[in-house]
C-alpha cells in the first residue's frame, strides 16, 4: 500500500549490492575508437529493440571527455528520433547539466538542420475541440489561435478558448493568479493526439484596448475632445461584431461615464498595475504588456491578458536555456539587450525584473494619451509629449519614471505606480514624483476644494497680509486633514481585502498626523478604532494559518513528539488570545472574519487537547483528560456546537470511565458545515470509507468549499482509489491555486498509478509557491534518483535536510542521499551521509555503511 499523503514520502529500494572491483578503467581521455564502438553498439541494440542510454554508459565510464560524452548523447538522441519519440531539448540539456554549454551549442545547431518535437495542428473554425465547439476565431499569434466556443456540457455557455501547441506553459503562470484584473482560467485540457493543450478563460464581452484606441482615432481624434464614454462608445461599437453579452450596470461603467478622458487612462493603467503587482508578488514578471494584451470588457473592467511569456526574473550573467521573449517596441531597454544577447547565446548582460514591465505600462500610458506616434517617441528616447492641452506636468513625470532608461530610476513596484495614478486622477498630490508645478497643484487644490476660494478672498479682501498667510496655512491644513481622511478610507479598503498589515501600516501614518493636527480629534478616534480591527484582522489570519497547517497535516496522522510540543505551545498562545479575537468590543470584526475565526480555534483546540493527552507521562494522562474536558466544555460556547467535539469528548470521558451522558444523541448532519466536521471526526479514527461518504455529502452540497474536496482526495488516496485522489486535488488545485499542498497531494496519487514525469511536475509546482515543503523536495529528488539524474536528486535532497529539523525526517533524507552519492560513484560522501543518517536513528541506513566500508577496504 502506498503512503498516506502529506505524512509518509516514497524512497528508493533500501538494499544495493556493489563489489570493490566494479566501475571503469580510470583512463584520462577515451579513444576515439572506443567511442565509435559504443555509438555502433548502441545502435544494434536499438535496433534489437533492447534500447540501450547514454546515461547508463556514461555512469560506468565517468572519466570520459566532454567531446565524447556528447557524442553519445547525441546518437541516443538520433535513435530515439529514428524511434518514433519526441525529444524535447530542455530536458535533454537539463539531464545532463554537466555539458550543458556543449549540449546547447550542439542542439542550437541540430535544431536549425532538423527541428524537433511534434508539430501542432490547430483547428478551424467550427471543428469540435474536445467538449468544446469552436464559433469563431478572436485572434492568434505565434504561440497559437484564440476562439469564441460553446461548451455544450454546460448549457452552451460562451467562453474563450486559447488553443496552444502542447510545449507552451501560459496556463502554469495563470494557475497562479487570483485578481481583480487578470483574467481567470476555467480549466485546462490538453489534446496529445494533435500536440494541443487548451486553456478555458471566460467570454466577458468587450475589446482590446488596442481595438479601442484605433475606433477612438477614427471617430475621435483629439485627445482633448475625448471623455471617459467614449471608451464605453468604442466597446459598444466594437461588440456590435461579436455575439451580445449582458451589459450589468457595474461601477465600472459608472466611472467610465462621468469620468474625463485623462482620468479614464489613469484608472485603467492603475488597474493594470495593481493586476501587474499580484503578478510580481509571485514571482512572475509579464514580458509582454501592450494594449493588444489589454482587455475592456463589456461592464467597463480593465484586465490583464495573455501570459504566455512570462517568467521569473533573469539574473545578470545568467544563460537563460527557457522562454525569453517580448514584443520589439514594447520592451524595456534591459529587456531588448538580454533578448539579443540569449539569441546570440551569450549571458544576459544586466537583470531583468519586475521593473520592466514598468516600463512597457509607461509606453501604454503614452500610446492611450499621445497616440502611436507619441508611444514610438518615447521607446525611442526621444520627448513624446509635445501637447500639453491633455497630459499635465506631473502625469508626464509619473509617465517619465516608468520610461526611465535606468531599472533602478523607475518606480520601486507597480503599487507605486497605480497610487500615483490614482492620485492625479483624483486631484492630490503624487508621491513618487516631485510636484514641480504650483500652477497645478493649485488648480487639484481648487477641484477638490470647490468652495474654498471665495471663503478665502473675503478674508482677502479685509486683510491682504493675513488673508495670505491663512490661505496658505489653510491650503496646508485642509491637505493635512484630507491625507488623515485619505489613511483613513485606504486602511479601511485594506481591510475589506483582508490586508490587515498594510491597513495597521496605513492607519498607524493617519494616526501620527493626526496627533500634530489639531481638531483631528474625530479622525483620531476613528483611525484608533479601525487600526484596533485591523489588528485583531491580522491576529485572525495568524489564526488561520496555524489551523490550515493542522488541516493540512494533522487530520489523518498526529504529528510527531517534537511537532506535537511546538503545535501546543503555538495553540495554547492562540487559545490565550480568544478574548482579543472575539471579546465584546466597540470594533467587532466583519461577520465573515469572525466565523471563520471560531472554525479556526475549534479545529486548533481538537488537535491541542488531543496533543496534550498523547504527550502526557503515563501517570499524568488523566489529569491531562480532565484538563482536555474543561477547554472542550470552554471552546463550546464560543465556538459553537459540533459533531467532533462532541465525539472527543465522550472520548475523554470513556477513558476516564466517566458515565454517559444523559443527553439526546447528536442529530444527523444537515448542512455542508455539519457533514464535513462528522467526516473529519471519523478521519481522525481511521473511519476513511465513511469518513469520504461524509466528504462527498458535503461537496454536493457545497461544491465550491475547498476543504470538503481536499479531504475527500486523502480519503480516496487511502482507500487506493488514485484516479479519484487526482480528480479531487485537480478541483482543489482550481479552487485554491497557490496552495502547496494540492500539488503535493496529487504528486503522490500521480505517483501511486505510475505517472512519474507528472508527479515531477507538480512536485516542482508545490516547490515553486512553499520552498520549505520537505517532503516535496524529498520526493523530487528520490524521482530525479530513479530517473538517473544524480546531481538533480542530490541538490533535492539537500534542499529537504535545509528545509527541517525533525530527527526522523533528517535520518531518511540522509538515507537517501548516501544512495545518490554511491550511484554518483563518490563513495566517501555516501558513507558520511549514511553515517549521518544512522547518528538520526535510521537503522536502515547500518547495512548501507557497512557494505560501503568493507568495499573501501584493500584486499589481505
Amino acid at each position: 500500500m502506498p503512503p498516506p499523503p502529506s505524512s509518509e514520502t516514497k524512497r528508493p529500494p533500501p538494499s544495493f549490492s556493489f563489489d570493490p572491483d566494479d566501475g571503469p578503467d580510470r583512463e584520462s581521455d577515451a579513444p576515439r575508437g572506443w567511442v565509435s564502438e559504443q555509438v555502433h553498439v548502441m545502435a544494434a541494440a536499438w535496433a534489437r529493440g533492447e534500447p540501450i542510454s547514454a546515461a547508463a554508459i556514461l555512469a560506468e565510464h565517468p572519466e570520459l571527455d566532454a567531446e565524447s560524452a556528447v557524442r553519445l548523447i547525441y546518437e541516443e538522441i538520433c535513435l530515439r528520433r529514428d524511434a518514433g519519440e519526441d525529444v524535447a531539448t530542455i530536458e535533454v540539456v537539463n539531464q545532463y547539466p554537466q555539458f550543458r554549454d556543449e549540449l546547447e551549442v550542439l542542439l542550437s545547431c541540430d535544431r536549425i538542420l532538423r527541428p524537433l518535437g511534434r508539430p501542432a495542428i490547430l483547428p478551424e473554425v467550427g471543428e469540435n475541440l474536445g467538449s468544446f465547439h469552436l464559433l469563431a476565431e478572436l485572434g492568434r499569434g505565434a504561440s497559437g489561435k484564440t476562439f469564441l466556443a460553446t461548451e455544450p456540457s454546460l448549457a452552451n455557455r460562451l467562453v474563450v478558448l486559447k488553443v496552444l501547441s502542447d510545449d507552451q506553459d501560459e496556463h502554469l503562470s495563470l494557475a497562479r493568479l487570483q485578481h481583480t484584473h487578470i483574467i481567470p482560467l476555467f480549466s485546462e485540457q490538453e489534446f496529445p493526439e494533435r500536440g494541443l493543450r487548451a486553456l478555458c478563460m471566460p467570454y466577458l464581452g468587450g475589446a482590446s484596448l488596442a481595438r479601442i484606441l484605433e475606433v477612438l482615432a477614427e471617430t475621435t481624434p483629439a485627445p482633448e475632445n475625448r471623455r471617459g464614454r467614449n471608451f464605453l462608445d468604442a466597446v459598444q461599437r466594437i461588440q456590435k461584431e461579436r455575439p451580445p453579452t449582458p451589459i450589468s450596470d457595474s461601477p465600472y461603467r459608472r466611472y467610465l461615464e462621468q469620468a474625463s478622458y485623462v482620468q479614464s487612462v489613469c484608472w485603467v493603467a492603475a488597474c493594470l498595475a495593481d493586476a501587474l503587482h499580484e503578478a510580481h508578488a509571485h514571482g512572475l514578471i509579464h514580458m509582454d504588456v501592450k494594449p493588444s494584451n489589454v482587455l475592456i470588457a463589456a461592464d467597463g473592467q480593465p484586465l490583464l491578458l495573455d501570459f504566455h511569456l512570462a517568467r521569473k526574473r533573469v539574473e545578470a550573467g545568467e544563460r537563460v536555456s527557457d522562454r525569453l521573449g517580448g514584443t520589439p517596441d514594447w520592451m524595456a531597454p534591459e529587456q531588448r539587450l538580454a533578448l539579443t544577447a540569449v539569441t546570440a547565446g551569450r549571458p544576459a548582460p544586466a537583470t531583468v525584473d519586475h521593473r520592466a514591465d514598468l516600463y512597457a505600462l509607461g509606453l501604454l500610458l503614452c500610446d492611450a494619451l499621445g497616440g502611436s506616434a507619441a508611444a514610438k517617441r518615447a521607446a525611442g528616447g526621444k520627448p513624446w509629449n509635445r501637447s500639453r492641452s491633455v497630459v499635465s506636468l506631473g502625469l508626464e513625470d509619473v509617465i517619465q519614471k516608468c520610461l526611465e532608461p535606468r531599472p533602478s530610476d523607475r518606480y520601486c513596484d507597480a503599487a507605486s505606480v497605480a497610487d500615483d495614478l490614482r492620485r492625479h486622477a483624483n486631484d492630490l498630490p503624487l508621491r513618487g514624483v516631485p510636484n514641480r508645478s504650483l500652477a497645478e497643484r493649485w488648480s487639484k487644490w481648487r477641484r477638490r476644494q470647490p468652495r474654498g476660494l471665495s471663503r478665502n478672498a473675503a478674508w482677502a479682501f479685509a486683510v491682504a497680509a493675513v488673508a495670505i498667510a491663512l490661505l496658505i496655512g489653510r491650503a496646508y491644513y485642509y491637505q493635512r486633514l484630507a491625507d488623515i481622511e485619505a489613511d483613513l478610507k485606504d486602511g479601511v479598503q485594506l481591510q475589506a481585502q483582508r490586508r490587515f498589515t498594510d491597513a495597521a501600516r496605513v492607519l498607524d501614518r493617519g494616526l501620527q498626523r493626526a496627533a500634530t493636527t489639531p481638531g483631528a480629534d474625530r479622525l483620531r478616534g476613528d483611525l484608533s478604532a479601525e487600526r484596533q480591527r485591523a489588528l485583531r484582522g491580522r491576529k485572525a489570519d495568524e489564526l488561520h494559518r496555524l489551523a490550515d497547517i493542522v488541516r493540512f497535516r494533522h487530520y489523518i496522522t498526529s504529528p510527531v513528539k517534537a511537532e506535537a510540543q511546538r503545535l501546543v505551545r503555538d495553540v495554547q498562545a492562540a487559545w490565550e488570545g480568544r478574548d482579543f479575537l472575539l471579546g465584546r468590543s466597540s470594533t467587532p470584526l466583519a461577520p465573515e472574519v469572525e466565523r471563520d475565526v471560531r472554525a479556526d480555534l475549534l479545529d486548533l483546540v481538537l488537535t491541542w487537547t488531543d496533543a496534550r493527552v498523547r504527550l502526557a507521562a503515563p501517570d499524568h494522562a488523566d489529569e491531562a483528560r480532565r484538563q482536555a474536558l474543561e477547554i472542550l466544555d470552554e471552546a463550546e460556547p464560543l465556538c459553537g456546537p459540533s459533531l467532533a467535539l462532541n465525539q472527543q469528548r465522550r472520548d475523554l470521558a470513556r477513558a476516564l470511565r466517566q458515565p454517559e451522558s444523559p443527553g439526546p444523541p447528536d442529530p444527523s448532519p444537515h448542512s455542508a458545515r455539519e457533514h464535513c466536521d462528522l467526516g473529519r471526526s471519523l478521519l481522525r479514527s481511521g473511519a476513511f470509507q465513511q469518513a469520504a461518504v461524509e466528504f462527498q455529502r458535503a461537496v454536493e452540497l457545497q461544491p465550491e468549499d475547498f476543504w470538503p474536496n481536499f479531504y475527500e482526495g486523502l480519503c480516496a488516496y487511502r482507500l487506493e482509489r488514485f484516479n479519484e485522489a487526482v480528480a479531487a486535488f485537480r478541483c482543489c488545485i482550481a479552487l485554491a491555486p497557490t496552495t502547496a499542498e494540492c500539488y503535493y497531494n496529487r504528486a503522490l496519487a500521480e505517483s501511486a498509478l505510475g505517472r512519474p514525469t507528472q508527479a515531477f511536475r507538480d512536485y516542482s509546482r508545490a516547490l515553486d509557491l512553499d520552498a520549505k515543503l520537505t517532503d516535496a523536495a524529498l520526493n523530487r529528488g528520490i524521482l530525479s534518483y530513479e530517473s538517473h539524474r544524480y546531481d538533480e536528486a542530490i541538490a533535492d535532497f539537500n534542499r529537504a535536510l535545509a528545509a527541517t529539523a525533525d530527527t526522523a525526517a533528517l535520518g531518511r533524507i540522509h538515507y537517501n542521499l548516501a544512495l545518490a552519492h554511491l550511484a554518483r560513484g563518490d563513495r566517501a560522501e555516501a558513507i558520511a551521509s549514511a553515517d549521518e543518517a544512522l547518528a538520526h536513528g535510521y537503522n536502515e541506513a547500518r547495512a548501507l555503511r557497512d557494505g560501503l566500508n568493507r568495499a573501501a577496504r584493500p584486499p589481505r
